[in-house]
């Protein structure tokens, strides 16, 4: 697996939509998540784990007190040798004991990948060969394709014993389907089994404090394995611009800019020094008012924040009707491409490679595989040439911000079903694949063959003595040999910034200065909302509810930017208010602080 993936990690997407028929406890039964039909009644009433005793607001809480049982496993000893920098926080490499004897044969539904088997697989092997747990696995596509397939196996009833369908935005299940499933009996609550079977997740709850609440339901229940993932660069992917140095260079520009009026200077000079150039551009994705809008007020994440106890829909802030004056006035004098608001990725990227030089000067992305090809070691270096522009002052020199998402960093690792007749075993397997060893394993291969432990003067990403480093290889490499992000890991901070940096076969390093030279800028952590677990009915509203803001939001700001719409015309920034209030946005609000009041 290349360093592709370690750059590629998505951002949280919306919760899952689930319908209000599905009740609590077998009540109001009649459909199950996304209008699957009748859900079996066997299943609704099976395996009901937990107690009948009343939370908070009328929410049943489960029987079991996370922490009242004591491990009966112990983690293997630490394997000598390795280099572990000082400070360093994450799974260490341990020597595994088999647990499982191979007589019984665990199902697993996980995702399908490009030239993936997962039974001759190198990892499956490696898997099956440390715990002696043999798992016959079957797939469905990642994404919006295996949805379908995936609510076809719930509602059938012949649950596999394990569901590793990876994060949200890989078509896994969110908060709110873990949360509705769990009570309704077809997702076990692992609490007890996590505090006997899991020292891997334990010491990982003890290395971040917030990481059991944040997986538990309302309810008192966890109904998944977490995978951990922390990547710091993706603390401000959604702001993250990039500029040309060469076109910076043509247009006289040795410095980044330090205010806005400098930023539409520079962006004037690449205009003027090339006629055919195309100073700031984008794909539709991607909606270019990032750094201008950081340079104006806090965004927020999802374009929402709080201010203190309330919370804000960022688009109808009166300082973002400036940032719109600011992009329409750009777009309007040619400085922002007007199909950068409807273009797709692949027509942007065009522009980006055209052979001569780039056509773009700059862009708004998350990482640079959405800003130009990537082709390592063959001589395609023209993303080489994008660098992540500083971000600017106000127009009155007001400190600007940028949105720090601190909410991405885990994902759904492993569901245990309620047909499971061996939890334990599974908790347990899934538990190995917390430790270092098998992090690095599923995302790298093998150790001695695609990766080693670093030496004493290799360094890593963050500049700190690396942890590991990845072995030179003739051709593309083994093939079948890793694991997608679909299953547990815990990929730390210090694990991920541990690899010897390679400028030449990875975009980490850059991405890491780039979040280094936003950090300065962060939003405080008192501005950020975090999803709850919103309840069936609040997430089947919530979704229908984002889905009509997001559409609106890319409608009416591109009308504003376009021109069709003035936003420093009070009638049209009416329209424009009017039009989220038909879009359900004051219910919204009321949703997200009704779950943020039940969550504290």
């Amino acid at each position: 697996m290349s360093s592709h993936e370690f750059a590629m990690h998505h951002d949280q997407t919306s919760p899952g939509q689930v319908p209000p028929e599905i009740g609590r406890r077998g009540v109001r039964r009649r459909s199950l998540l996304l209008g699957l039909g009748t859900l079996p009644a066997a299943l609704a009433l099976a395996n009901c784990s937990g107690g009948s005793g009343g939370g908070a607001g009328g929410v049943e809480t489960v029987e079991y007190e996370q922490g009242s049982s004591s491990l009966k496993v112990e983690l293997g000893p630490e394997l000598e040798g390795v280099p572990y920098p000082e400070g360093y926080v994450g799974p260490r490499a341990r020597e595994i004991e088999p647990f499982g004897d191979g007589s019984t044969a665990f199902t697993v539904l996980t995702r399908s990948d490009t030239g993936m088997k997962l039974a001759t697989n190198g990892h499956s092997k490696y898997l099956e060969e440390q715990t002696g747990v043999h798992v016959e696995y079957s797939t469905v596509p990642q994404g919006d394709e295996g949805t379908p397939k995936v609510n076809a196996i719930i509602s059938s009833g012949d649950l596999p014993d394990a569901f590793m369908l990876g994060p949200e935005w890989m078509g896994g299940f969110t908060k709110a389907q873990l949360y509705a499933y769990g009570e309704q009996g077809l997702f076990q609550p692992l609490d007890k089994l996590i505090d006997e079977y899991a020292p891997e997740l334990q010491q990982a709850f003890e290395e971040n404090p917030d990481l059991r609440a944040a997986w538990t339901a309302p309810n008192g229940a966890m109904y998944a394995i977490p995978a951990v993932n922390q990547c710091y660069h993706c603390n401000s992917s959604d702001t993250r611009t990039w500029v040309n140095t060469a076109t910076m260079k043509a247009a006289g520009w040795s410095e980044h800019p330090k205010t806005l009026d400098e930023f539409e200077q520079m962006l004037r000079d690449m205009k003027a020094s090339d006629p055919d150039l195309l100073p700031m551009s984008g794909d539709s994705s991607v909606l270019p008012f990032g750094l201008i809008a950081a340079s104006f007020m806090n965004f927020g994440i999802q374009r929402i924040r709080r201010d203190g106890k309330t919370i804000v829909y960022t688009p109808l802030d009166e300082q973002f009707r400036k940032v719109l004056e600011v992009v329409a006035r750009f777009t309007a004098d040619g400085l922002i491409d007007r199909n950068a608001f409807t273009q797709t990725n692949e027509q942007l990227k065009r522009l980006t490679m055209n052979k001569e030089k780039s056509r773009v000067g700059v862009l708004q992305m998350g990482n640079q595989w959405g800003v130009a090809d990537i082709d390592f070691g063959n001589g395609n270096e023209r993303w080489r040439e994008f660098v992540a522009l500083s971000a600017f002052a106000g127009p009155e020199g007001q400190k600007p911000i940028i949105p720090w998402d601190e909410g991405h960093s885990d994902a759904v690792g492993l569901v245990i079903s309620s047909t499971c007749e061996d939890p334990a075993t599974m908790v347990r397997w899934a538990d190995v694949q917390l430790g270092l060893l098998t992090t690095l394993q599923r995302a790298r291969g093998n150790l001695g063959e695609q990766w080693d432990w670093a030496d004493a003067k290799q360094v890593g990403i963050d500049g700190r003595p690396a942890l590991y480093t990845m072995l030179p290889e003739d051709g593309e490499g083994p093939e079948n040999q890793t694991w997608p992000e679909f299953s547990p890991y815990n990929l730390s901070l210090d694990v991920r910034h541990g690899e010897a940096v390679n400028e030449k076969t990875s975009v980490e390093p850059e991405l890491f200065r780039s979040g280094k030279l936003y950090e300065p800028y962060r939003s405080p952590i008192e501005s950020l909302y975090l999803n709850p677990f919103f309840s069936t009915e609040q997430s089947a509203e919530i979704g229908e509810l984002r889905t009509n803001l997001d559409t609106t939001y890319a409608q009416l700001t591109t009308q504003m930017a376009m021109g069709d719409l003035d936003p420093t015309d009070d009638s049209h920034w009416e329209q424009y208010v009017a039009a989220f209030t038909n879009a359900g946005v004051e219910r919204y609000l009321e949703v997200l602080t009704e779950a943020d009041a039940a969550r504290s």
